[in-house]
């Protein structure tokens, strides 16, 4: 089946999300063989509210983000990218956003591997850093991302209520 999208930013946002998990799950000596383990599996996730369509194929231990599948695929993950974020972040994005809810059909053990895989990644920022910078600067500039990523988290937990808030607010 081909794609069907207007324009080309199911594409990029495609590329993005694959570059952006295959960059996290190399920094993370354990995630390549968890990969494996769901070689010849297909994961579809429909981002409800975009219309977007997206495949997930896991091949070498590497994750690969497709706009169409030649296959079924063996489980089916649907929600708004909000409710997905809840999903892959429960502890950190627990908004109560009405509508936010995400279904999945098929084989759910899928997405219960994928929840491991995700859950216990370790990237090693700080290897790649001192190669790069040395390793007093790499020290430091890994220490900086590990800040960013828990800054951004709060972010995006302050957001989400507030956004909640506004929802509830305004259906009251």
């Amino acid at each position: 089946m081909a794609s069907d999208y207007v324009t080309p930013l199911p594409g990029m946002l495609a590329l993005t999300l694959e570059t952006a998990i295959n960059h996290v799950l190399q920094l993370d000596m354990e995630s390549p063989s968890r990969v494996k383990k769901l070689e010849g599996r297909l994961l579809q996730v429909d981002l409800e509210g975009l219309n977007i369509t997206l495949f997930f194929t896991f091949k070498h231990g590497v994750v690969r983000v497709r706009l169409d599948a030649d296959t079924t695929p063996d489980t089916v993950i649907s929600g708004t990218p909000v409710a997905l974020f809840s999903m892959a972040e429960p502890d950190e994005a627990d908004w109560g956003l009405p509508d936010s809810k995400v279904q999945i059909n098929g084989d759910a053990s899928l997405a219960r591997d994928l929840e491991r895989i995700f859950s216990k990644l370790e990237p090693d920022w700080e290897g790649p850093l001192a190669g790069m910078l040395g390793d007093v600067a790499g020290h430091q500039a890994a220490q900086g991302i590990r800040h960013g990523v828990e800054t951004v988290k709060e972010t995006a937990r302050t957001a989400g209520k507030i956004f909640s808030d506004i929802i509830k607010e305004r259906q009251s």
